[in-house]
């Protein structure tokens, strides 16, 4: 009798130290949840998702009180046709054979606002359990000038808007985001040029502006032909350059052509289309100071600044 008591007693010792070291253990996961980092949801389709953290986002250089280099930690979320795309596009299937096992990955990235820039210094590749599929530590970051054929623009826009307030997100979804610089229409074909509000910004004298120029067949619409232009124009020498282009054709698809380029400085013929050009975004300057001149280093920091 003696011996079940001492074996009851021995038996419900044991299930009550097991019960309290479950409760501790549960307590201390629910307080490392707690601490987690917290991510913000910015963008998702039938592809990715993009996550960006606010409390990793570190200004880590400033020029006269403005901020020149922000530091951040971006999310990434892949369906199996992303992650299929993502591992093809980063020629890393010796690292990840199996494609569909890639679910997420995390990014430490570096925003430099004056010229929109966004720079991948580290990525880290995982599955849906959160282990390590491959990591990568970049001797030569990945920089990525942020327009509208930017993976990365949501990324960009949230993390700014973050340290400035200055409505880049806002922008973005803008109705009036595309102004049209000038339209041409001949018996054949219809030529257009937009530019992208979000990109334009003033340094010094020169305009810097993102500029879509379409050529479309006037029977069916169909595009014959696409140009992508990053143009500089010189507000004190009535002057401009290419400084990057990108060419589309049905055939050849999306090609870049910047390597062609001479990048000089080249004089604007009147009433041409770059003076066309010229004279549009000038206007839009006078009627949009504030914008064109965010985070620029020459003035002191917003009030908005974070």
């Amino acid at each position: 009798m003696k011996k079940n008591l001492l074996f009851l007693f021995s038996l419900l010792f044991i299930i009550f130290t097991s019960i309290q070291t479950v409760f501790a253990q549960g307590i201390i996961h629910n307080a490392a949840n707690s601490n987690e980092t917290k991510w913000i949801w910015v963008y998702s389709d039938s592809r990715y998702g993009k996550l960006y953290a606010p409390s990793r986002i570190t200004v880590t250089q400033r020029k006269n009180g403005i901020p020149i280099c922000i530091e951040a930690w971006i999310k990434t979320t892949y369906s199996a046709a992303g992650a299929a795309e993502t591992v093809s596009a980063m020629n890393m299937s010796k690292e990840i054979h199996k494609a569909s096992d890639l679910r997420y990955s995390l990014a430490l990235v570096e925003i430099d606002p004056q010229n929109r820039t966004i720079k991948y210094t580290r990525e880290i590749f995982y599955d849906a359990r959160g282990n390590i599929l491959t990591s990568h530590v970049y001797d030569k970051p990945r920089l990525k000038e942020i327009n509208s054929q930017s993976f990365d623009e949501n990324f960009y826009d949230a993390i700014v808007d973050h340290v400035f307030n200055e409505g880049e997100t806002q922008r973005a979804k803008a109705s009036d985001r595309w102004i049209t610089l000038w339209r041409n229409v001949n018996a054949y074909t219809a030529v257009s040029a937009t530019a992208d509000t979000t990109t334009i910004r003033k340094h010094g004298n020169d305009i810097i502006i993102w500029i879509w120029q379409e050529t479309r067949n006037n029977t069916g619409g169909q595009i014959k032909e696409i140009r992508f232009y990053k143009k500089v124009f010189n507000l004190s020498t009535y002057s401009y350059r290419i400084a990057a282009y990108s060419l589309w054709t049905p055939k050849n698809k999306w090609q870049n052509k910047t390597n062609t380029l001479k990048n000089d400085f080249i004089s604007i013929v009147p009433d041409s289309r770059n003076d066309w050009e010229f004279r549009s975004l000038k206007k839009y300057i006078g009627n949009h100071p504030k914008w064109v001149s965010r985070y620029q280093t020459e003035f002191v920091a917003t009030p908005n600044e974070k």
